[in-house]
């Protein structure tokens, strides 16, 4: 349900625009990590009249709020988690897709542990994994192969011009 990002917006006074309800009900929605774009292009669909800065407002007051977690992919490649618990996101170097890990590690164990090793107490946390996702994977091994054959196949099509 939106009503957790409206809620966070009314709680630090904030006025409820039907705008901001429909990034808010995007944002619940989500079933991914989407860009600014993403939810600019999805929620243009039925507010027409919206803007870009409506909408990368709306997100960054979710963000300062701590309703959603920004997650930077790279230059150009921010995106947005409506999953602001703690969890672990594999984040591609190459397509910049952000994945959430569904696995039982315990972040919260790890909370408590840097707490008792540190005295540091986390308010957040946040883990991103970086490297390439198994299309990536494949992709680069395509172009491998291919840049391997294109010497070979130079010489070929030099040897019968």
């Amino acid at each position: 349900m939106p009503t957790q990002f409206i809620d966070t917006l009314r709680r630090a006074g904030l006025r409820i625009t039907s705008q901001r309800v429909a990034v808010c009900e995007f944002l619940a929605r989500a079933e991914s990590h989407p860009t600014p774009s993403q939810v600019y292009e999805a929620v243009r669909q039925a507010h027409p009249e919206i803007s870009q800065a409506t909408v990368y407002n709306t997100l960054n007051m979710l963000r300062d709020l701590g309703a959603i977690v920004e997650i930077s992919a790279g230059s150009e490649h921010t995106h947005y988690d409506p999953n602001p618990f703690p969890h672990i996101n594999l984040i591609c170097l190459r397509c910049s897709q952000v994945t959430d890990l569904q696995d039982n590690l315990a972040p919260d164990a790890l909370m408590d542990s840097i707490f008792q090793t540190t005295g540091f107490r986390a308010s957040a946390f946040q883990v991103q994994v970086t490297g390439f996702c198994p299309s990536c994977q494949q992709a680069k091994r395509q172009e491998i192969r291919s840049w391997l054959r294109a010497p070979s196949e130079r010489q070929d099509r030099s040897a019968t011009g």
